[in-house]
C-alpha cells in the first residue's frame, strides 16, 4: 500500500518565508533577552537595600516598612519583565512553526498592574 502524500505534518508550512521568519524570532528573542538586564539589576539593587535595612538593629519600623514596600513593588514589577519575555518566546516558536491551530489559555493580562497574586 503505497500513500501519495506523507501524514507527518512538515515542522513549518510551505508558504512560511523561513528566512524572513528565523529572522523576526531572532530579533525577538534578541530584544526580550537584552529586556531582562534592567530588571535583573533592579532585583538585585531592592534585595540588597532590603537585606541591609532588615539587618539594621537600629532602624525606624515605619522607615523600614515604606522601604520593603517600595522595594517589594520594585521586584514585582521587575518580574513583569520575565511575563513580556514568554511572550516574546511564544511570538518565536509560533513564526518558526509556521500556521497552524492556536490554542490560548491562561489568566489575561493587565498592563501597569502591580498586583502580589
Amino acid at each position: 500500500m503505497q500513500l501519495k502524500k506523507s501524514l507527518a505534518r512538515p515542522h513549518t508550512a510551505p508558504e512560511v518565508d523561513n528566512s524572513t521568519a528565523v529572522a523576526r524570532a531572532t530579533e525577538l528573542l534578541v530584544h526580550g533577552l537584552r529586556e531582562t538586564d534592567a530588571p535583573i539589576a533592579d532585583i538585585s539593587d531592592a534585595l540588597a537595600r532590603m537585606a541591609a535595612a532588615l539587618n539594621d538593629r537600629n532602624a525606624d519600623v515605619a522607615a523600614l516598612r515604606s522601604l520593603l514596600t517600595r522595594d517589594l513593588a520594585v521586584c514585582i514589577e521587575s518580574l513583569q519583565s520575565y511575563d513580556r519575555l514568554l511572550q516574546q518566546l511564544t511570538q518565536a516558536r509560533d513564526l518558526l512553526a509556521g500556521p497552524g491551530p492556536r490554542f490560548s489559555g491562561g489568566p489575561a493580562r493587565r498592563e501597569g498592574t502591580t498586583e502580589l497574586f
